[in-house]
């Protein structure tokens, strides 16, 4: 089996990376990594693969595992031909994209470019030469629909919260409607909200701050936090669905092989917003807040202090529209009889992975 994967540097790539190394069945391993700055595509693989984080088996096999790696800049991933033969058992992963919830139209062309049309770029250059194209997408790229979800994305009428949504989604049809034309097998996987690991190796790492833990970071060390209170809006009936990385990867790199089209890797029931939002912001220290119940995802303090409006104009103006969603759960009966649903208590969950990125200073581990 060969694997030609996108997004290694990314939270949930590099943890991908972590378990098909770990697979007896891998025979190379295709990675795109682009050079940023000083450091090259290679210095960047090395970051990911000596992470003191990574598993023990990658740390302890590490010599004999780089012998199936193989780092490709933009301009050579793109010359399949250089490097591939047409192999139904060749995958492609792409786990790469844009993550943007803002809602600014000026926004959304990049959205559609980074996610929908790179994808066809990608598709269309590897598409002679694989057998499978596994797209990871995201639980939320039906949008606000609420209730019982299943994982069939494709019979449901979407209610898109933002450009990232729809670009996913978009991509989403795009990529089955090029399976019928093609041949190649076309699987979509969509992870919710990524948390910090669950398993006990390296249990909270995670290797960038993002989404709610920009809710942290924002009342970690704010000069304006310690004299100001703030009021944050949320729809008290609805949730908070947080994943652990590497329960995402783990499933991903299981289902790459089986029939399965979609799944979406979730939890079945969220945290309850109002308690999860608690531990979170408690969990840096901060306490001088109160909560707004609404059902309106363009509710706007009529007044605000400067905490509130800097919320409201950052953080707040992305994450609102989920905070105030409506109800949902997930349908995870598929999902737990591939990888079961490790055994933890959720809301202490959020709060020692706020916890651990506090003590890491909410800083990116490369």
């Amino acid at each position: 089996m060969n694997i030609i994967l996108t997004g290694v540097t990314g939270t949930l790539g590099s943890q991908i990376v972590y378990q098909l190394l770990q697979q007896k069945e891998l025979s190379t391993i295709y990675l795109l990594i682009r050079s940023k700055g000083l450091k090259t595509a290679q210095d960047r693989f090395k970051n990911v693969i000596n992470n003191q984080a990574a598993p023990k088996y990658i740390l302890e096999n590490k010599t004999s595992l780089l012998e199936k790696v193989v780092v490709l800049e933009p301009d050579f991933f793109m010359d399949p031909a250089s490097y591939l033969l047409p192999s139904k058992n060749n995958y492609f992963i792409h786990s790469a994209g844009c993550v943007n919830l803002t809602t600014d139209i000026t926004q959304r062309d990049l959205l559609f470019t980074e996610n929908l049309e790179f994808t066809k770029t990608i598709f269309k250059t590897f598409s002679a030469y694989i057998g499978k194209f596994t797209y990871i997408s995201t639980a939320f790229s039906i949008g606000d629909i609420g209730g019982l979800i299943d994982n069939n994305y494709h019979n449901k009428a979407p209610n898109y919260r933002n450009y990232y949504e729809a670009s996913k989604h978009a991509t989403e049809k795009f990529l089955r409607a090029e399976e019928s034309k093609t041949g190649v097998q076309i699987q979509i996987l969509r992870p919710s909200v990524l948390g910090g690991n669950i398993f006990k190796y390296s249990q909270y790492f995670i290797s960038k701050y993002m989404v709610y833990y920009l809710v942290g970071r924002f009342f970690y060390k704010n000069p304006l936090s310690e004299n100001s209170n703030i009021r944050l809006a949320l729809n008290e009936q609805s949730g908070l669905n947080i994943i652990p990385v590497d329960y995402a990867a783990k499933v991903i790199a299981k289902v790459i092989t089986t029939s399965i089209t979609q799944l979406n890797i979730v939890q079945s029931r969220s945290t309850n917003v109002k308690n999860g939002m608690k531990r979170i912001v408690e969990s840096v220290g901060y306490t001088n807040y109160s909560f707004v119940n609404t059902l309106d995802d363009s509710f706007v303090l009529e007044t605000k202090n400067k905490l509130e409006d800097i919320y409201y104009r950052t953080i707040g103006l992305h994450l609102n529209k989920y905070l105030t969603s409506n109800p949902y759960e997930f349908d995870t009966n598929l999902l737990e009889s591939i990888v079961p649903m490790p055994v933890y208590n959720v809301e202490d969950y959020l709060a020692k992975t706020i916890s651990y990125a506090k003590e890491n200073n909410f800083k990116s581990a490369w």
